[in-house]
């Protein structure tokens, strides 16, 4: 019996170890709240502590256990989906961008707009230790030489425009053990979770070194200008559309402290 038992323990733990982490982690379990840390140096100083600290929990809320979020492949450029989740970045944008129309006078509306804006901060993220964009990058010897030099991507390039210039490997990302497509209801292949997983510093990927550095470092220095470039793409299409009202929508989103609303909203 107490064989058994201890069997039964092995495998349960065994199995929970295996068991693929989320893309950049967001809690301590996961490997350390790697999404946080990258929002949190990304926005402090551009945005106040209690709207930063919104946007971080939208953020978070994408990796919820037990929430479909968590497990939805385009939330977090998970197998091989770089046209979905490029998708669910532009109907996230789309959202927050419609709940600015007045974010200045409607805590609520502003509200919506960070938490909406924090769900693709999440997505914009992952691509940079989920994809493979980082491995075909370092291809290049001078950027190998120098891989902070590496520029965030192009996002008009994704999914066709980047391709190693020595494997000749297509841009992609990983695929969880058993995934079954679409089209066949067979298991995904390719390239797995684990062979590109960059989430946290001790995944094996994320450990492969350079010359003063490791793959997940950059990878996460990649993601905190991204989210940078997020937020100033994301003022200069408030600009855009709301034109004088522009300043004052733009300093709420930053100063003005949001409604509480449920995830659910």
């Amino acid at each position: 019996m107490r064989d058994r038992l201890n069997s039964f323990v092995f495998l349960l733990v065994a199995t929970f170890a295996l068991q693929p982490a989320h893309c950049f982690s967001s809690f301590d379990a996961d490997g350390g709240n790697v999404h946080e840390q990258i929002t949190k140096e990304a926005l402090s100083g551009i945005v106040s502590d209690t709207n930063l600290a919104f946007i971080v929990k939208a953020v978070n809320s994408q990796d919820a256990p037990g929430e479909e979020s968590a497990t939805e492949p385009r939330r977090h450029f998970d197998d091989g989906q770089l046209s979905a989740a490029l998708s669910y970045i532009d109907r996230e944008k789309k959202k927050a961008l419609n709940y600015a129309a007045d974010a200045d006078t409607d805590a609520e509306n502003r509200a919506h707009c960070l938490k909406h804006f924090g769900m693709l901060l999440h997505t914009a993220q992952d691509f940079y230790s989920r994809s493979n964009y980082l491995e075909i990058q370092l291809e290049d010897g001078a950027k190998r030489a120098n891989p902070y030099s590496i520029e965030v991507v192009d996002w008009a390039k994704v999914p066709d425009g980047y391709v190693g210039s020595k494997a000749g490997d297509a841009l992609t990302s990983g695929k969880k053990s058993g995934q079954k497509t679409p089209a066949t209801g067979q298991a995904a292949a390719g390239i797995s979770y684990q062979e590109l997983n960059k989430d946290n510093a001790q995944s094996t990927e994320a450990k492969k070194t350079l010359p003063g550095t490791n793959y997940f470092n950059l990878a996460r220095a990649l993601a905190v200008r991204e989210t940078q470039r997020q937020w100033t793409l994301f003022e200069a299409l408030i600009r855009g559309r709301y034109l004088q009202r522009a300043d004052a929508i733009i300093s709420a989103l930053k100063q003005a402290s949001p409604a509480q609303i449920t995830d659910s909203d």
